[in-house]
């Protein structure tokens, strides 16, 4: 039986997916859990929460040296620090002898080349994976498709492989029934369109505009296109992929999702 992995450092504890993980692992007494922060960083952590600080940098020999006696390393980057850094994360978990890494690779079937090609970060994610095959050998991952809100599963039932995630299968036209129906607001006007007339529009967008902000709203629409474009994987269930079965994790329901989301 292979060794409980018990003492795990967690890069990015803080942004938008960071905080979810570290809850659930520190919900967890099996865990033993480090953040490592920037040293810039201002980010307030949940009280008696072990928190390491690096250079902004992250310099490999102080990384290495966090690294060295966890078992299990978690990597959550924000997109700038990501195609900075993760490739010498990777190298330091290898270096320090850790025995499970879960890189950056959140998404849905970044696997599918028809989702590279229009979608950038698809692409970049495809070419992480393939550096940490190459250092590894296996490149296990997270595909959870869209996150409807955030979460994370549990480590210790984790297999060596991608992990397809799907708490519930749902659309655009169903999420907002469920949000007319949990707020009572109506009289919404509402455009239909193909995808691929919107892949075609976001993409030109993407390609010609000027502004930052533009592009990464043009970034995020192909984000969510690549979710419901149909042939593209988002529907694990339907493939017979999904293992929400497998790690003991509860389906969900969207209407009440989206209810209890709104009540923050």
């Amino acid at each position: 039986m292979a060794a409980p992995l018990r003492k795990v450092a967690l890069v990015g504890g803080s942004g938008h997916l960071g905080p979810y993980i570290l809850k659930a692992l520190q919900a967890d007494s099996a865990f033993d859990v480090t953040v490592v922060s920037r040293q810039s960083s201002t980010a307030n952590f949940p009280p008696n929460t072990n928190v390491v600080k690096v250079s902004d940098v992250y310099t490999k020999d102080k990384i290495l040296d966090v690294f060295k006696g966890h078992n299990a390393v978690v990597l959550s980057l924000n997109f700038a620090a990501e195609f900075q850094h993760h490739n010498m994360l990777v190298d330091a978990s290898v270096e320090a002898g850790v025995k499970r890494l879960i890189p950056f690779i959140w998404g849905g079937r970044i696997d599918l080349l028809e989702a590279q090609k229009f979608f950038p970060i698809a692409a970049s994610k495809a070419s992480l994976l393939d550096y940490v095959r190459s250092k590894v050998g296996s490149a296990p991952g997270w595909a959870n498709g869209l996150f409807h809100d955030l979460s994370f599963a549990n480590l210790r039932r984790r297999p060596d492989r991608t992990v397809y995630i799907s708490s519930f299968e749902t659309s655009m036209n169903e999420i907002l029934a469920a949000y007319k129906s949990a707020t009572g607001v109506s009289g919404w006007k509402v455009a239909h369109d193909s995808v691929d007339q919107g892949i075609k529009i976001t993409q030109e967008t993407n390609k010609t505009s000027q502004e930052f902000m533009d592009k990464m709203r043009a970034i995020g629409l192909l984000g969510l296109l690549v979710g419901v474009k149909k042939g593209l994987g988002g529907d694990f269930a339907a493939e017979g992929l999904s293992d929400i079965e497998l790690l003991e994790l509860p389906r969900s329901d969207v209407t009440e999702t989206i209810t209890q989301l709104l009540k923050g």
